[in-house]
């Protein structure tokens, strides 16, 4: 008698498929969250030869401030429409305008054209980490997670380690355009892969109803507070007033829609999830110095040390690598000892690293600060990627999405609230420093509304040697100052990790995760009695 002949589909062979599938899924979600990384640190070293070609440099600022308003306020949107239409819709929306915006900047010929189409970049760009870390979720367990979250959570710190790296060779040896088009084909190879692998883990929702009060008063209030943040040192002081009442009033219209809709756009009820909810205050807080220090730290360098603009960089590299060493390490703890152990020793690492650079001065070395970068560096990969495990876990999977871009939403707050606090702090007193010294340096501080002006060698060789040194002492005393921001934010965001709850991981996560976990389990005993007969 002939003996059947055996399924090509085998417990055995269909794991394999899916885990194949699953690998090359990742990989386009990892090369699409770099990219977005990627852009948002690559085009300042482009920028003087933009100015030259394109001219506009009255406005060329808004180059970076039109990338991080649509950033920003299209991060929760993005999460929600994952949730709503699936995610395979929404990261391929994002990455079209992300494409489409890449290409018309490097095909820019003004500079106001440049501002536009960087701003519908950024459109796309919001959309590559909510919804990919959104797909890594749908995909893998709580476990296979822990050993892979930590990869695409430092994508953010190794770009911003190699993004000043690449422009410039971009714009030395071939053209600054290509800062732009160089996302081109990486970003058609990002789609096609997850095309082809990645299928829907959920069924779509049906008859959605779209909170669009809800988004434009969300948007009105961000782009008011990023505005704000960014450009409001050169306000007078009724306009930052009547500023911030708009912000309030619309934040607080956008709270009262949120409780009356169908379908709100952030759900508050998300937030009474203590998981949730400790999370999203911890990155607000939290992201305030680790990114206000990225932006600061090579400024103290050059400004204060003397060193050069390629010295000033390479301070940011004892922060990136313990960055991306204890992101893959502490999300690997978090099985052990839970989420709330790891962030808090996490917390304790900022915490000494902020409390270095609160007492930085003239005399301070650069060991010093390598030392203190490295804790924060160590600390943030420990807290970010552990909590972002967390909150995807701890809730349902129909607000995977919202609960992963609401996260995001706050980091990118916070990183705001960081630059622009520290910024308006080292601008004040710089200002109060300077009107207390020479003649020269009273007018050189009404002569520059920016404090980068004041690094230049230009500016210094114009001035007298004691003039220089005096300038070089208020310059380490208005960043000291504006370090001092930073560490009460990490002091808030230390008490709010404790907040965080306890326990195993697994006993945290909705039970719509432990299912997951449960399955994949069988899953893989089947495969083993695959291939053992």
């Amino acid at each position: 008698m002939k003996q059947p002949e055996k399924s090509s589909d085998s417990p055995a062979t269909a794991s394999l498929k899916l885990e194949t599938s699953t690998k090359l899924t990742l990989v386009g979600v990892a090369l699409g969250i770099f990219m977005a990384a990627l852009e948002s640190t690559i085009v300042g070293t482009a920028m003087p030869t933009v100015i030259a070609t394109l001219g506009g440099i009255e406005i060329y600022s808004w180059v970076a401030v039109a990338y991080m308003l649509t950033t920003t306020v299209m991060t929760p949107i993005w999460g929600k429409m994952a949730d709503l239409i699936g995610r395979r819709p929404a990261m391929f929306g994002g990455l079209a305008l992300f494409i489409l915006g890449s290409a018309l900047s490097g095909a820019a010929h003004s500079m106001a054209q440049l501002i536009a189409f960087r701003a519908l970049q950024g459109l796309g760009a919001a959309a590559l980490f909510p919804v990919g870390m959104t797909i890594v979720a749908d995909l893998l367990t709580l476990e296979r997670r822990t050993r892979m979250i930590g990869l695409f959570s430092s994508m953010w710190g190794v770009a911003s380690l190699f993004g000043p790296i690449v422009g410039g060779f971009l714009t030395q040896y071939w053209s600054w355009r290509w800062v732009f088009y160089i996302n081109l084909p990486f970003g058609v190879l990002a789609g096609i892969m997850i095309w082809m692998t990645y299928q829907e883990q959920h069924e779509r929702r049906t008859n959605i109803k779209l909170d669009y009060a809800g988004t434009v008063t969300l948007t009105g209030a961000m782009v008011v507070l990023l505005v704000l943040v960014e450009r409001g040192s050169l306000f007078s002081n009724a306009t930052v007033i009547i500023s911030l009442l708009m912000f309030i009033a619309l934040t607080t219209l956008f709270v009262w829609i949120e409780r009356h809709s169908p379908e709100p756009l952030i759900p508050l009820n998300l937030f009474r999830n203590q998981m949730v909810r400790a999370t999203t205050l911890h990155g607000l807080f939290a992201g305030m110095m680790l990114f206000g220090a990225m932006l600061y730290l090579p400024l103290f360098v050059q400004g204060v040390l003397g060193r050069t603009p390629t010295e000033a960089g390479q301070i940011l590299t004892p922060f990136i690598l313990p960055w991306v060493f204890s992101s893959i390490i502490g999300t690997r703890l978090i099985l052990r000892y839970g989420y709330r152990g790891v962030a808090v020793a996490g917390m304790v690492l900022m915490v000494m690293g902020s409390l270095l650079l609160a007492f930085v001065s003239p005399s301070t070395t650069r060991t010093t600060l390598a030392i203190a970068v490295m804790f924060l560096g160590l600390g943030g990969g420990l807290t970010l990627a552990t909590l972002m495990i967390g909150t995807q876990h701890s809730v349902s999977r129909t607000q995977l999405g919202v609960a992963t871009a609401t996260v995001q939403f706050a980091r990118n707050i916070g990183a705001a609230l960081g630059i622009g606090t520290m910024g308006a702090v080292l601008s004040w007193s710089l200002r109060q420093e300077l009107s207390r010294g020479s003649s020269e340096l009273a007018s050189l501080s009404l002569q520059h509304g920016d404090v980068a002006a004041l690094i230049r060698q230009t500016t210094r060789t114009a001035i007298s040697p004691e003039a220089a040194q005096f300038l070089q002492t208020a310059l380490a005393g208005s960043l000291q100052k504006a370090f001092v921001v930073g560490l009460i934010a990490v002091a808030i965001a230390t008490i709010i990790s404790l907040l965080i709850p306890g326990g195993k991981a697994h006993d945290l996560a909705h039970a719509e995760h432990r299912v997951d976990n449960e399955e994949a389990d069988n899953e893989a005993a089947l495969a083993d009695l695959g291939t053992t007969h």
